[in-house]
């Protein structure tokens, strides 16, 4: 990866961060939640897997917000657990965004959300070691 490359990934992550502060975010889990607040990333967090059943947590949503943006891995978990959230989330009305959860995920090479901020401090120092 190279300046030019990484330099579009933290514009995403900034953009990310701006927009989570009017739109909350649909992870998995707490470890995600860590992983996001490590790259400045604030506002109001939502579990998909809190131990409460996920359409209760997309109705809790729903409720609250008619917009959330879905961040939840690419692994076959994450996928089966975006499908149902998502499905859930229309039926209720919320709208799904779920650009950076395809963008930074990809181009950070991880299917895991947990491992984002990891990721991005490897590159910078890879990138920016003198």
């Amino acid at each position: 990866m190279n300046r030019e490359e990484f330099e579009r990934i933290m514009e995403e992550i900034e953009e990310l961060r701006e927009e989570a502060l009017t739109t909350p975010i649909l992870v998995e889990g707490r470890r995600d939640i860590l992983a996001l607040e490590k790259l400045g990333i604030s506002g109001e967090f939502y579990c998909a897997c809190s131990g409460k059943p996920l359409y209760e947590t997309c109705e809790e949503i729903s409720s609250a917000h008619k917009r959330v943006i879905l961040l939840i891995d690419l692994d076959s978990a994450g996928i089966a657990i975006g499908k149902k959230a998502k499905h859930y989330l229309s039926q209720l009305g919320v709208q799904v965004v779920e650009r950076h959860r395809l963008t930074l995920l990809k181009k950070l090479d991880t299917h895991q959300v947990e491992h984002l901020a990891t990721r991005v401090e490897r590159i910078k120092r890879e990138l920016f070691r003198w």
